[in-house]
């Protein structure tokens, strides 16, 4: 073996042989905390190893995984691994259809799925492959005495426990992930060991992550964010790992599990910005809080430096495993998305689109040689992404090349620095900035519900809903005055003219977000269409 782990296995099997019996994962239900030891964990892989080699799954076959956060997802990727198989985890708010269509591109043989899922999907699958699901179906009856779809204790008992597994090697595959972005057609990254160990080392050692370090996950583990830098991170660290009991549980598991370290997205960051005692909210014990998959609004970072958390924003993307650039507390200023890690190279060329080169890029996509020619040129990844670098090396994101809005009048303007003005308001949560061939720009917004119910106490407005809210004269002015306010820096073409108030958030469901909540504008426009044209009519 090298000097460092070069494969996913290797993480795991040196971090239990020197932590064995410390406490490792932790699992909240009913807002109990429960932890296993590294130990445990290793047990447990060992053992779902030996059943899907009994199911003859071998090394470089696929293994699709559709479920939320949990201990079985934690297992049952590791194990994967182990045996030198290709994990694909398929988004849990993905359709029916698109679980099926995912499975038969990727030839998988064998699929883990949540109860949830196994009770929209497993009838569908067990024809194209092997289900295993873990948790209790309400149909999990029709399926006694089947041989196509199994619970996972008796998947494992099955199992002899005899078998070698074929070892991964550092260039093997060993994830593939289904990734449209924000626009575009699902295409499969290929992510190597060597990508994500490389990746992961590096990214702890910007972070200088120790074993006293205490996770809380709660983005979900598939994607690629969330399994580098808090799976993979716990994993080579050996620290301790608590999934948060759900998403809408975040908050009070803080206060359960008192992290030192999270991870989150700009949305979750933004939610909670202008609560009062931030850091006691979050359990007290944070020294650093993280940020990615979407660019942060400058505002945001502000009010969290201001109770003494400074929100650290870095940069990826899927095909970069995905980490490129990171902020540190030495390095930190809003705005920016840090330095390159080490052994990754950043330049922008011409157009001004950011391009990486390092052992993160990923292999390609997933038979689609003339797509992964398209980004990969000479060893140099084409993000898609517009940016520049600070006086002091820090990269800061300008847009993104394809969503570029270009006015009537021929000027260029980023939707995503406008929206993040505009979410400098107490009173937005979110916005979706339009205008393509239009003469000005214009903005979707999803109003703050506290704020805007603040605010209706105080200026007596006399509406019952929120639904008459977003359309009363007065609160539509009281909106028009506050964009006023945020924008007073914009330059005249990055002013918005005419905004819509919803009555409803955007939707992962309606495909409106992706999984780690950025806004896809082709579909939001689709979906708003005829609201956008009345309300440049109007």
């Amino acid at each position: 073996m090298s000097e460092h782990p070069q494969t996913i296995p290797q993480l795991l099997a040196a971090t239990v042989a020197a932590r064995a019996d410390h406490q490792a994962l932790g699992t909240i239900v009913d807002g109990k905390l429960s932890w296993r030891t590294w130990a445990e964990i290793d047990a447990d892989v060992q053992r779902l190893a030996q059943a899907m080699l009994s199911a003859d799954i071998q090394n470089g076959d696929r293994v699709i995984q559709v479920a939320a956060n949990s201990y079985e997802w934690v297992i049952a990727d590791l194990a994967i691994h182990v045996i030198g198989a290709v994990h694909v985890p398929l988004h849990v708010s993905l359709s029916e259809a698109q679980i099926v269509d995912h499975s038969g591109d990727s030839g998988a043989k064998l699929a883990f799925l949540s109860a949830e899922a196994c009770e929209n999907a497993a009838n569908k699958l067990e024809s194209l492959l092997k289900v295993v699901y873990y948790g209790k179906p309400a149909n999990a009856e029709q399926y006694n005495g089947s041989s196509s779809v199994v619970s996972l204790n008796k998947f494992v008992e099955s199992a002899p426990g005899d078998q070698t597994p074929t070892p991964p090697q550092a260039n093997d595959m060993a994830t593939l992930l289904y990734t449209s972005g924000t626009t575009g057609t699902p295409r499969g990254v290929m992510l190597s060991h060597d990508n994500i160990v490389t990746n992961t080392i590096a990214t702890d050692g910007m972070i200088e992550g120790n074993p006293d370090d205490v996770r809380l996950g709660f983005l979900p583990l598939s994607h690629i964010y969330a399994r580098t830098c808090d799976l993979y991170g716990w994993l080579h660290i050996g620290s301790k790992l608590a999934l948060a009991e759900s998403k809408e549980t975040v908050v009070r598991d803080c206060q359960i599990v008192k992290p030192t370290v999270i991870n989150g997205v700009p949305y979750f960051y933004q939610k909670i910005a202008r609560l009062e005692g931030l850091r006691e909210i979050l359990g007290g014990n944070l020294k650093y809080c993280f940020c990615g998959g979407a660019a942060v609004a400058p505002e945001v970072q502000k009010l969290f430096t201001a109770q003494g958390l400074p929100l650290l924003p870095g940069y990826g993307l899927t095909e970069s495993s995905p980490v490129v650039s990171i902020s540190t507390l030495e390095n930190y200023l809003p705005g920016t998305v840090g330095l390159p890690i080490p052994d990754v190279e950043v330049r922008i060329n011409d157009s001004g689109e950011i391009l990486v080169r390092g052992p993160n890029v990923m292999l390609g996509y997933w038979q689609n040689e003339e797509a992964t020619n398209e980004v990969i040129i000479d060893g140099w990844l084409y993000t898609g992404d517009l940016g520049e670098f600070d006086e002091g090396g820090n990269l800061r994101i300008v847009g993104r090349e394809k969503e570029i809005i270009v006015l009537m009048t021929g000027k260029n303007v980023s939707p995503t620095r406008v929206e993040q003005m505009l979410v400098a308001s107490p009173l937005v949560e979110l916005s979706c900035v339009v205008g393509d061939s239009r003469k000005c720009l214009g903005a979707l917004i999803v109003p703050n519900e506290d704020a805007l119910r603040k605010e209706i106490e105080k200026l007596d407005i006399n509406v019952e809903s929120h639904s008459q809210a977003v359309d009363h004269p007065r609160v539509i002015e009281l909106f028009r005055q506050e964009l006023a306010r945020v924008q007073t820096d914009a330059s005249h073409e990055e002013h918005v003219g005419p905004f819509l108030l919803l009555n409803r958030t955007f939707s992962a469901e309606e495909g409106e977000m992706t999984a780690k909540l950025s806004l896809r504008r082709k579909t939001i426009e689709a979906n708003f269409a005829s609201q956008i044209d009345a309300m440049y009519a109007s």
